[in-house]
């Protein structure tokens, strides 16, 4: 962590969308999933890592598909492999995932799709999924192992659930996949610089790094606040406010990717800071 950290770019989806989520993908990009406040409805931003260029702008699966239906209209980020993201639904009146949307943020456009089935691991060899079924009014899983990119079946497991089970062991996460470094909270009785006194704290430590953000009640007890602090052998380089009078805490909204830290400030916008 260098002593004189750089704020590389910010990035505010439109239509005072709430940045939901956040995941990287190759090649150096990473895409955003933004959310409406009224409608829920999601769209998708690609930038470029060391600019925040964007890649791809206000992607919608409803526009790519030709389609209608709450099934494009409501989705979310699954998870990233090679130079794809990858887009999931949602079953009825439920917060299952359903469908798989497969997306090349350059060509802007959707590889391949499986919106009978639902994410369930990454693995070396490929993406387990599932279809679900019924027999004698029993639900049922039919597993399958995907090719990541083409959404060809490499493998066919069909209702072996111990089979299913030992793959989803040797899954890979996403921390992994991405190489990011997410936060953690301290033990009991461990010590972390900048998180002692009221509110809670959460921290990522990285060598010999350190970046912290501590939550305590909003002015006149109103909502929640944030501030996010970056450490160099001991002393304090960075600091912002991550979030001011949100109604619940902001928590998880900040990672590490190498030396680079992202985080969503006030819940609608992204900061990228080399540290």
């Amino acid at each position: 962590m260098s002593e004189k950290p750089a704020r590389l770019w910010r990035y505010c989806p439109r239509n005072g969308a709430l940045l939901w989520k956040i995941m990287f993908l190759e090649p150096d990009l990473i895409v955003c999933e933004n959310r409406l406040k009224e409608t829920n409805k999601t769209f998708f931003t690609c930038l470029l890592l060391q600019s925040g260029k964007e890649v791809l702008k206000d992607f919608t699966l409803e526009e790519r598909v030709g389609e209608s239906g709450p099934e494009y209209c409501m989705t979310g980020l699954e998870t990233t492999r090679g130079n794809l993201f990858y887009v999931h639904g949602y079953q009825d009146n439920s917060p299952e995932h359903a469908g798989i949307w497969a997306v090349d943020p350059i060509k802007a456009s959707v590889v391949w799709a499986r919106p009978g089935a639902a994410f369930v691991a990454n693995l070396e060899a490929g993406m387990l999924v599932y279809s679900a079924g019924s027999f004698a009014g029993f639900p049922e899983r039919s597993y399958m192992l995907l090719d990541c990119m083409t959404g060809e079946v490499i493998d066919t497991i069909g209702e072996d659930t111990q089979r299913a089970n030992a793959l989803r062991r040797e899954s890979l996460s996403d921390e992994e996949i991405q190489k990011v470094l997410l936060p953690g909270v301290p033990e009991p009785g461990c010590s972390i610089p900048g998180l002692s006194g009221d509110g809670f704290g959460e921290y990522i430590e990285h060598d010999g790094g350190l970046v912290t953000v501590i939550h305590t009640p909003g002015k006149g007890g109103e909502g929640f606040d944030a501030t996010i602090r970056g450490y160099c052998k001991g002393s304090m380089v960075y600091e912002d406010i991550l979030a001011a009078g949100t109604a619940f805490p902001c928590v998880n909204y900040f990672l590490l990717r190498g030396v680079t830290l992202y985080y969503i400030r006030n819940m609608n916008e992204l900061i990228s800071v080399r540290l």
